[in-house]
């Protein structure tokens, strides 16, 4: 009977020590993976977005554009753009880079794959 005691106790001990390991390493590391694979299909979404809008710009011609840009807190100002065919794309790590519309899409194509 004392065996058996013991058995069940180391038993108790171990599943203690599994669920201490999941809550401590594992669940925090699943929350961090979860946040980076959310800010990826963040960033393809902004790329496909970005795509979209050049290939609509290229279909239909358009050289200049006025647009509403959100200054923040929602505070909008009508902004002129006089020539489309350069656009700056940021690269990431807070650098962004004139493009054309052709170098774009090439840009955006290498950063999906």
């Amino acid at each position: 009977m004392a065996m058996a005691v013991a058995e069940a106790r180391l038993r108790q001990d171990k599943v203690k020590k599994f669920e201490d390991f999941v809550d401590r390493r594992l669940k925090p590391d699943l929350v961090n993976a979860i946040a980076q694979r959310d800010n990826l299909f963040q960033q393809q979404k902004t790329f496909l977005d970005l795509k979209k809008n050049i290939e609509n710009l290229e279909k239909n011609g358009v050289t200049s554009m006025r647009s509403m840009v959100n200054l923040g807190s929602e505070v909008y100002m009508q902004a002129e753009v006089p020539d489309t065919r350069h656009i700056f794309v940021d690269i990431g790590l807070g650098f962004h880079v004139e493009f054309t519309w052709q170098e774009a899409l090439q840009f955006i194509s290498v950063r999906e794959a």
